[in-house]
């Protein structure tokens, strides 16, 4: 494709004999590799379309994890198509036509990355007449991706016929499309379509949202460390201080911010040592290790932890949000 275009841009360049003779050899290459380097790009563009609507079409045989993962995908390697249309330099005279080609990268960009939030948020019943505007917003975005191309190729051709160079075209481009789903089709500019196609997603079981946080047992780490284990009880090298770190891990399908952990270390005759801290944000089947420190040290004495993380809202297993475990210091 990119061969085509150019074959076709040189064949216009070299068709006019005025443009010609006022071009200088740095200039026509300058306008050559730029006509090259956009063809790049836009090709880019229309794959990231291509991956879009196949998830979409897709999405009956997807988890919510992968249907995630696969938008942050496309949202990503739309990032760098617009970021590397902004590294380009266009050649003098195509300065008004390259602005309109960063304005459809970054409209494009603004679909993808609009798109993702407003969904799960429709998946979660939050406030579904605004996240299915939203949702309807994002195809718009991509309609007026379209229609924006369609100028940069007129300023492109006019800002070529204006140094006298006759056919100056690159590809096209047309990111929006219908989504064929389980034997149906959506147009996506029309809200009811729009509304009739999140009916159908939130029908499917793999997109439900779950919740769920867990203390991993075999985490725990004490400092001073384990010297061995006598009967239920781990025995720890003396100090005179203890500090203890343990692994939270998220089970569900979505971020879980603000997550409160809480310890408690209780010791013979009555002890109690309480602390808390806050992991801010974790993701889908991510873990994360918080350490609470400078506990005091009872040598001696029967020790237990009681490490608890959340529980979250509407988080259904809760026999692994609390571990708990023996231990004594050495005298």
């Amino acid at each position: 494709m990119i061969v085509i275009v150019i074959v076709s841009w040189i064949s216009g360049l070299w068709s006019c004999e005025t443009g010609k003779k006022d071009l200088t050899d740095e200039a026509k290459l300058n306008i050559s590799d730029y006509v090259n380097s956009v063809s790049v790009l836009v090709q880019k563009s229309n794959k990231v379309s291509y991956k879009f609507f196949n998830t979409m079409a897709k999405t009956k045989e997807l988890f919510r994890e992968d249907m995630d993962s696969e938008l942050l995908g496309i949202i990503e390697e739309s990032k760098v198509v617009l970021g590397n249309s902004r590294e380009l330099s266009p050649p003098e005279s195509f300065e008004v036509a390259h602005g309109y080609l960063e304005l459809v990268f970054e409209t494009r960009n603004k679909a993808y990355e609009d798109f993702k939030p407003a969904l799960f948020n429709v998946l979660r019943d939050i406030d579904l007449d605004i996240s299915t505007a939203q949702i309807t917003n994002t195809f718009l975005y991509m309609f007026m991706s379209d229609k924006i191309y369609l100028s940069f190729q007129d300023k492109l051709k006019e800002s070529g016929e204006n140094l006298g160079i006759k056919n100056l075209t690159i590809i096209d481009s047309a990111i929006l499309k219908d989504i064929q789903y389980e034997g149906k089709k959506f147009t996506m500019t029309n809200t009811q379509d729009v509304m009739r196609f999140i009916s159908e997603i939130k029908a499917e079981p793999a997109l439900q949202e779950r919740r769920g946080l867990a203390v991993i047992s075999d985490s725990i780490e004490f400092n001073p460390e384990v010297l061995n284990k006598q009967g239920d009880y781990l025995i720890l090298a003396n100090g005179s201080k203890i500090n203890v770190a343990v692994t939270i891990q998220n089970q569900g399908n979505v971020t879980e911010n603000d997550v409160n952990v809480a310890i408690r270390y209780m010791a013979e005759d009555n002890i109690l040592e309480e602390k808390e801290c806050t992991i801010d944000s974790i993701n889908p089947s991510d873990k994360k290790t918080v350490e609470f420190k400078e506990f005091n040290a009872y040598p001696g004495r029967k020790c237990e932890l009681e490490i608890t993380a959340g529980p979250v809202p509407d988080e259904v297993l809760l026999t692994n949000n609390t571990v708990r475990c023996k231990f004594m210091m050495a005298d």
